[in-house]
Protein backbone atom coordinates (compact mmCIF):
# COMPACT_ATOMS: atom_id res chain seq x y z
CA UNK A 1 0.00 0.00 0.00
CA UNK A 2 2.98 2.38 0.92
CA UNK A 3 4.59 2.08 -2.47
CA UNK A 4 1.50 2.26 -4.36
CA UNK A 5 0.48 5.05 -2.08
CA UNK A 6 4.36 6.78 -3.09
CA UNK A 7 4.02 6.12 -6.82
CA UNK A 8 0.53 8.23 -7.06
CA UNK A 9 2.17 11.15 -5.24
CA UNK A 10 5.10 11.16 -7.74
CA UNK A 11 3.23 10.72 -10.35
CA UNK A 12 0.83 13.47 -9.24
CA UNK A 13 4.09 15.92 -8.81
CA UNK A 14 5.16 15.40 -11.97
CA UNK A 15 2.24 16.01 -13.36
CA UNK A 16 1.57 19.26 -11.02
CA UNK A 17 5.71 20.30 -11.89
CA UNK A 18 4.89 19.76 -15.54
CA UNK A 19 1.74 21.88 -15.41
CA UNK A 20 2.88 25.10 -14.02
CA UNK A 21 5.90 25.10 -16.06
CA UNK A 22 5.59 28.46 -17.74
CA UNK A 23 6.77 30.03 -20.75
CA UNK A 24 9.36 33.23 -19.71
CA UNK A 25 6.82 36.58 -19.57
CA UNK A 26 7.28 39.08 -22.14
CA UNK A 27 6.31 42.92 -21.85
CA UNK A 28 3.17 43.68 -24.03
CA UNK A 29 5.48 45.89 -25.59
CA UNK A 30 9.59 46.46 -25.32
CA UNK A 31 12.34 47.68 -26.72
CA UNK A 32 15.15 44.88 -27.86
CA UNK A 33 17.77 46.99 -29.80
CA UNK A 34 17.10 48.19 -32.93
CA UNK A 35 13.83 46.64 -32.81
CA UNK A 36 10.12 47.12 -31.08
CA UNK A 37 8.69 43.95 -30.16
CA UNK A 38 4.52 43.75 -29.60
CA UNK A 39 2.21 41.31 -28.15
CA UNK A 40 -0.64 40.54 -31.44
CA UNK A 41 -2.24 38.00 -29.63
CA UNK A 42 -1.31 34.70 -27.32
CA UNK A 43 2.09 33.48 -28.99
CA UNK A 44 1.79 35.46 -31.78
CA UNK A 45 4.02 38.94 -32.13
CA UNK A 46 4.86 42.39 -34.09
CA UNK A 47 8.67 42.65 -34.70
CA UNK A 48 9.46 45.92 -36.55
CA UNK A 49 12.87 47.26 -36.94
CA UNK A 50 12.20 50.94 -35.55
CA UNK A 51 12.80 51.82 -31.66
CA UNK A 52 12.36 54.86 -30.13
CA UNK A 53 15.85 56.29 -31.38
CA UNK A 54 14.49 55.56 -34.81
CA UNK A 55 11.14 55.70 -35.74
CA UNK A 56 9.27 54.04 -38.34
CA UNK A 57 8.00 56.06 -40.92
CA UNK A 58 9.16 59.91 -41.69
CA UNK A 59 9.93 61.44 -38.55
CA UNK A 60 11.37 65.62 -38.43
CA UNK A 61 14.44 65.83 -36.32
CA UNK A 62 15.11 68.20 -34.02
CA UNK A 63 17.18 70.41 -36.21
CA UNK A 64 14.04 70.59 -38.56
CA UNK A 65 15.56 67.96 -40.94
CA UNK A 66 13.33 65.01 -42.02
CA UNK A 67 14.41 61.18 -41.56
CA UNK A 68 12.57 58.19 -43.25
CA UNK A 69 13.02 55.05 -41.49
CA UNK A 70 11.27 52.67 -44.32
CA UNK A 71 10.85 49.69 -41.28
CA UNK A 72 9.79 46.79 -42.72
CA UNK A 73 7.73 43.60 -40.43
CA UNK A 74 8.62 40.51 -38.62
CA UNK A 75 5.90 38.19 -36.97
CA UNK A 76 6.56 35.35 -34.76
CA UNK A 77 3.72 32.27 -34.34
CA UNK A 78 4.49 29.84 -31.77
CA UNK A 79 3.26 26.94 -31.68
CA UNK A 80 3.16 23.59 -29.24
CA UNK A 81 6.36 22.06 -30.97
CA UNK A 82 7.75 24.19 -33.48
CA UNK A 83 8.17 28.25 -33.58
CA UNK A 84 7.98 29.94 -37.00
CA UNK A 85 9.50 33.78 -38.00
CA UNK A 86 8.13 35.42 -40.98
CA UNK A 87 10.65 37.94 -42.75
CA UNK A 88 13.93 38.85 -42.07
CA UNK A 89 13.55 42.19 -42.64
CA UNK A 90 15.94 45.18 -43.61
CA UNK A 91 19.53 45.33 -42.82
CA UNK A 92 20.67 46.99 -40.30
CA UNK A 93 23.17 49.08 -40.29
CA UNK A 94 22.32 52.23 -37.93
CA UNK A 95 22.74 50.02 -34.74
CA UNK A 96 25.31 47.67 -33.12
CA UNK A 97 24.30 44.34 -32.22
CA UNK A 98 21.23 43.79 -34.39
CA UNK A 99 21.79 40.36 -35.16
CA UNK A 100 22.10 39.00 -31.63
CA UNK A 101 19.01 41.00 -30.93
CA UNK A 102 17.13 39.45 -33.25
CA UNK A 103 18.09 35.88 -32.24
CA UNK A 104 17.22 36.67 -28.57
CA UNK A 105 13.90 37.86 -29.72
CA UNK A 106 13.05 34.66 -31.92
CA UNK A 107 14.73 32.09 -29.72
CA UNK A 108 13.35 33.84 -25.91
CA UNK A 109 10.25 32.94 -27.73
CA UNK A 110 10.56 30.08 -29.24
CA UNK A 111 12.27 28.04 -26.54
CA UNK A 112 13.56 24.40 -27.37
CA UNK A 113 10.80 24.25 -29.48
CA UNK A 114 11.42 23.57 -33.13
CA UNK A 115 12.62 26.39 -35.21
CA UNK A 116 11.74 27.88 -38.78
CA UNK A 117 11.51 30.79 -40.66
CA UNK A 118 9.44 31.84 -43.90
CA UNK A 119 9.83 34.01 -46.06
CA UNK A 120 7.02 36.09 -48.08
CA UNK A 121 9.08 37.44 -51.27
CA UNK A 122 12.51 37.63 -52.94
CA UNK A 123 13.16 41.50 -51.90
CA UNK A 124 15.92 42.55 -50.04
CA UNK A 125 13.66 44.52 -47.26
CA UNK A 126 12.54 41.11 -46.02
CA UNK A 127 15.35 39.76 -46.68
CA UNK A 128 18.38 41.96 -45.09
CA UNK A 129 18.83 39.94 -41.59
CA UNK A 130 19.40 36.69 -43.12
CA UNK A 131 22.85 37.08 -41.24
CA UNK A 132 21.54 36.63 -37.98
CA UNK A 133 20.58 32.88 -38.85
CA UNK A 134 22.22 31.97 -41.47
CA UNK A 135 24.81 29.74 -39.70
CA UNK A 136 22.41 29.06 -37.04
CA UNK A 137 21.97 25.15 -37.83
CA UNK A 138 18.97 24.52 -36.13
CA UNK A 139 17.12 27.02 -38.01
CA UNK A 140 15.09 25.64 -40.91
CA UNK A 141 13.71 28.10 -44.03
CA UNK A 142 10.65 28.13 -45.66
CA UNK A 143 11.13 29.99 -48.94
CA UNK A 144 8.34 30.52 -51.71
CA UNK A 145 8.95 28.38 -54.96
CA UNK A 146 8.85 30.44 -57.56
CA UNK A 147 10.75 33.52 -55.68
CA UNK A 148 13.44 31.37 -54.65
CA UNK A 149 13.72 27.84 -57.09
CA UNK A 150 17.06 29.72 -58.08
CA UNK A 151 18.06 30.68 -55.02
CA UNK A 152 21.66 30.34 -54.07
CA UNK A 153 21.85 33.09 -50.22
CA UNK A 154 19.87 30.04 -48.18
CA UNK A 155 21.92 27.29 -46.91
CA UNK A 156 21.24 24.35 -49.48
CA UNK A 157 20.90 22.00 -46.58
CA UNK A 158 18.31 24.04 -44.50
CA UNK A 159 15.73 25.15 -47.07
CA UNK A 160 12.78 24.02 -48.10
CA UNK A 161 9.95 25.25 -51.13
CA UNK A 162 6.72 26.40 -50.29
CA UNK A 163 3.99 26.51 -52.43
CA UNK A 164 0.25 27.78 -52.60
CA UNK A 165 -2.22 25.70 -50.28
CA UNK A 166 0.69 24.28 -48.11
CA UNK A 167 -0.18 23.54 -44.55
CA UNK A 168 3.00 24.36 -41.80
CA UNK A 169 2.27 22.65 -38.85
CA UNK A 170 3.57 24.31 -35.85
CA UNK A 171 1.56 22.06 -32.95
CA UNK A 172 -1.72 23.97 -32.48
CA UNK A 173 -1.24 26.19 -34.46
CA UNK A 174 -0.80 25.90 -38.29
CA UNK A 175 -0.29 28.22 -41.32
CA UNK A 176 -1.81 28.18 -45.03
CA UNK A 177 0.47 29.43 -47.80
CA UNK A 178 -1.66 31.18 -50.13
CA UNK A 179 0.27 32.34 -53.59
CA UNK A 180 -0.52 35.80 -54.14
CA UNK A 181 1.35 36.75 -57.34
CA UNK A 182 1.86 39.73 -58.79
CA UNK A 183 4.70 42.07 -56.47
CA UNK A 184 6.72 39.29 -57.25
CA UNK A 185 6.04 36.12 -59.14
CA UNK A 186 5.97 33.78 -55.71
CA UNK A 187 4.35 36.39 -52.94
CA UNK A 188 3.12 34.25 -50.61
CA UNK A 189 0.40 35.41 -47.78
CA UNK A 190 0.45 32.98 -44.74
CA UNK A 191 -2.58 32.32 -42.97
CA UNK A 192 -2.82 31.92 -39.14
CA UNK A 193 -5.84 29.53 -39.67
CA UNK A 194 -8.47 29.74 -36.99
CA UNK A 195 -7.50 33.23 -35.89
CA UNK A 196 -8.71 35.35 -38.73
CA UNK A 197 -5.25 36.51 -39.57
CA UNK A 198 -3.47 37.13 -42.89
CA UNK A 199 0.47 38.14 -43.07
CA UNK A 200 0.73 39.25 -46.13
CA UNK A 201 4.14 40.77 -46.61
CA UNK A 202 3.75 42.75 -49.33
CA UNK A 203 1.67 41.00 -51.82
CA UNK A 204 -1.22 43.42 -51.28
CA UNK A 205 0.60 46.33 -50.02
CA UNK A 206 0.40 47.51 -46.17
CA UNK A 207 -1.96 50.33 -47.14
CA UNK A 208 0.06 53.12 -49.11
CA UNK A 209 -0.15 50.74 -52.42
CA UNK A 210 1.33 47.93 -53.50
CA UNK A 211 4.01 48.15 -56.10
CA UNK A 212 3.57 46.68 -59.40
CA UNK A 213 6.61 46.55 -62.17
CA UNK A 214 5.45 45.29 -65.39
CA UNK A 215 2.77 44.98 -67.42
CA UNK A 216 2.60 41.00 -66.80
CA UNK A 217 3.24 41.70 -63.11
CA UNK A 218 0.03 42.85 -63.17
CA UNK A 219 -2.05 40.06 -64.95
CA UNK A 220 -0.22 38.06 -62.79
CA UNK A 221 -1.64 40.48 -59.92
CA UNK A 222 -5.23 40.60 -60.86
CA UNK A 223 -5.49 36.33 -60.98
CA UNK A 224 -3.29 36.92 -57.58
CA UNK A 225 -6.34 39.26 -55.93
CA UNK A 226 -8.95 36.76 -57.50
CA UNK A 227 -7.64 33.78 -55.72
CA UNK A 228 -6.73 35.22 -52.21
CA UNK A 229 -10.74 36.77 -52.38
CA UNK A 230 -11.21 33.21 -53.50
CA UNK A 231 -9.74 32.14 -50.69
CA UNK A 232 -11.09 34.43 -47.84
CA UNK A 233 -14.65 34.08 -48.86
CA UNK A 234 -14.96 30.19 -49.25
CA UNK A 235 -17.03 29.34 -46.28
CA UNK A 236 -14.49 25.93 -45.54
CA UNK A 237 -11.37 28.17 -44.55
CA UNK A 238 -13.09 29.39 -41.52
CA UNK A 239 -12.51 32.46 -41.81
CA UNK A 240 -14.87 35.16 -40.30
CA UNK A 241 -14.83 38.62 -42.70
CA UNK A 242 -16.34 41.01 -39.93
CA UNK A 243 -12.70 39.48 -37.78
CA UNK A 244 -10.09 39.52 -40.30
CA UNK A 245 -7.11 41.55 -39.82
CA UNK A 246 -4.37 41.79 -42.27
CA UNK A 247 -1.09 42.45 -41.46
CA UNK A 248 1.67 43.79 -44.28
CA UNK A 249 5.20 44.03 -44.39
CA UNK A 250 5.57 47.98 -43.80
CA UNK A 251 2.91 48.52 -41.15
CA UNK A 252 3.95 52.07 -40.63
CA UNK A 253 2.68 52.99 -44.66
CA UNK A 254 -1.02 52.69 -42.66
CA UNK A 255 -0.07 56.14 -41.22
CA UNK A 256 0.34 57.91 -44.78
CA UNK A 257 -3.73 57.28 -45.36
CA UNK A 258 -4.75 57.32 -42.12
CA UNK A 259 -5.80 54.05 -42.25
CA UNK A 260 -6.33 52.12 -38.65
CA UNK A 261 -6.24 48.67 -40.18
CA UNK A 262 -6.17 46.59 -43.14
CA UNK A 263 -9.19 44.26 -43.15
CA UNK A 264 -12.16 42.59 -45.57
CA UNK A 265 -12.96 45.82 -46.88
CA UNK A 266 -9.81 46.56 -47.97
CA UNK A 267 -9.55 43.22 -49.77
CA UNK A 268 -13.07 44.04 -51.39
CA UNK A 269 -11.86 47.47 -52.60
CA UNK A 270 -8.68 46.03 -54.05
CA UNK A 271 -10.50 43.83 -55.94
CA UNK A 272 -12.70 46.28 -57.44
CA UNK A 273 -9.68 48.69 -57.65
CA UNK A 274 -8.14 45.65 -60.08
CA UNK A 275 -11.32 45.50 -61.86
CA UNK A 276 -11.79 49.42 -62.30
CA UNK A 277 -8.38 49.42 -63.80
CA UNK A 278 -9.28 46.58 -66.40
CA UNK A 279 -11.69 48.55 -67.29
CA UNK A 280 -9.83 51.58 -67.48
CA UNK A 281 -12.01 53.67 -65.54
CA UNK A 282 -9.41 53.70 -61.90
CA UNK A 283 -9.28 56.56 -60.05
CA UNK A 284 -5.61 57.88 -60.59
CA UNK A 285 -2.71 60.41 -59.53
CA UNK A 286 0.63 61.11 -60.45
CA UNK A 287 3.47 59.73 -58.16
CA UNK A 288 6.91 60.10 -58.19
CA UNK A 289 9.61 57.85 -56.84
CA UNK A 290 13.10 56.98 -57.21
CA UNK A 291 11.60 54.55 -59.80
CA UNK A 292 11.02 56.04 -62.84
CA UNK A 293 8.44 53.04 -63.82
CA UNK A 294 6.07 53.75 -61.26
CA UNK A 295 4.61 57.21 -62.10
CA UNK A 296 0.85 56.62 -61.03
CA UNK A 297 -1.85 55.73 -57.72
CA UNK A 298 -4.83 54.07 -58.75
CA UNK A 299 -7.55 54.58 -56.00
CA UNK A 300 -10.40 52.86 -54.89
CA UNK A 301 -11.65 52.98 -51.94
CA UNK A 302 -9.04 52.13 -49.22
CA UNK A 303 -6.97 50.52 -51.51
CA UNK A 304 -3.93 51.40 -53.58
CA UNK A 305 -2.38 50.33 -56.95
CA UNK A 306 0.92 51.91 -57.53
CA UNK A 307 2.12 51.53 -60.93
CA UNK A 308 2.85 52.74 -64.43
CA UNK A 309 -0.34 54.68 -66.60
CA UNK A 310 0.95 53.65 -70.09
CA UNK A 311 1.11 49.90 -68.75
CA UNK A 312 -2.48 50.34 -67.76
CA UNK A 313 -3.88 51.54 -70.44
CA UNK A 314 -2.20 48.88 -72.56
CA UNK A 315 -3.93 46.35 -70.02
CA UNK A 316 -7.13 48.10 -70.28
CA UNK A 317 -7.13 47.90 -73.97
CA UNK A 318 -5.74 44.00 -74.60
CA UNK A 319 -9.09 43.56 -72.17
CA UNK A 320 -10.91 45.52 -75.22
CA UNK A 321 -11.67 48.52 -73.03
Amino acid sequence: MKQKLFTAVSIAAFVLTVSCRQEPAFEQTEEVGPYTVSLIEKDVWHIEDCNSSNPAGISIQADGSVKQNNCSDMYIIRGKDKALLIDLSNKITWAEGAEEALRSIFYSRAGEREKLIAITHSHGDHLGMLPAFENESDVRFLLPEKDFAQDNKFPADRKTLIADSELIDLGGMQVECVEVQGHTPGSMVFVLKGHNILFSGDAIGSGSGVWIFSLDAFRQYASGVAHLMEYVQNPANGIDPEKLIIYGGHSWQKTQTKLEKLDMQYLLDMSQLVDQIGRGEAAQEPYSTFMGLLDTNFKYGTAIVTWNKAQAAAYAEELGN
